[in-house]
């Protein structure tokens, strides 16, 4: 067994642990029945963090390490600029999410990341945030019931 395996296989394990863990207090946050609430985020943080560990584990059991290199290639000065532009959009957004409320912002933020990431037909570019936007918006206030802040204009719809 190579050194990164063995790493791999560490991380994972520390990482199920931490998970379990955290389990084991979102199980404690009480909740009423029927009702999603501010327990319902933890128990769904958990079972993605346990499915990712676990995914992660059996992944590494799987693959030959001799083919796992590092290539420094990925990392060039164009790269590095489009990953500060991407945590410089979602900065942005967290921002907008308070002064602008939840519709605008989240069609935005969409539209320029696939700006950044090389989008160039516009029907691709007003279609899929639009349709995301709303999604998220029926998924979100709509079945979890959550408030989001809005304007004025947007609490009538």
């Amino acid at each position: 067994m190579s050194i990164f395996k063995k790493a791999d296989n560490l991380i994972s394990f520390v990482f199920l642990v931490v998970a379990v863990i955290y389990g084991y207090l979102a199980l404690q946050m009480p909740s009423f029945a029927g009702i999603i609430g501010a327990a319902f985020f933890p128990k769904i943080l958990t079972v993605v963090m346990l499915l990712l560990c676990l995914a992660f584990f059996v992944l590494n059991s799987l693959t030959d390490q001799e083919t796992k290199t590092i290539h420094l290639r990925g990392i060039q000065p164009k790269n590095v600029l489009k990953e500060a532009a991407v945590v410089g959009l979602i900065a942005a957004y967290a921002y907008g999410l308070f002064h602008f409320g939840f519709k605008i912002p989240t069609f935005i933020f969409f539209l320029a990341m696939m700006l950044l990431y090389g989008e160039k037909k516009w029907s691709k570019l007003i279609f899929i945030p639009l349709v995301t936007t709303i999604l998220f918006d029926v998924v979100f206030r709509v079945l979890f019931k959550l408030p989001f802040y809005e304007l004025e204009i947007f609490q009538l719809l």
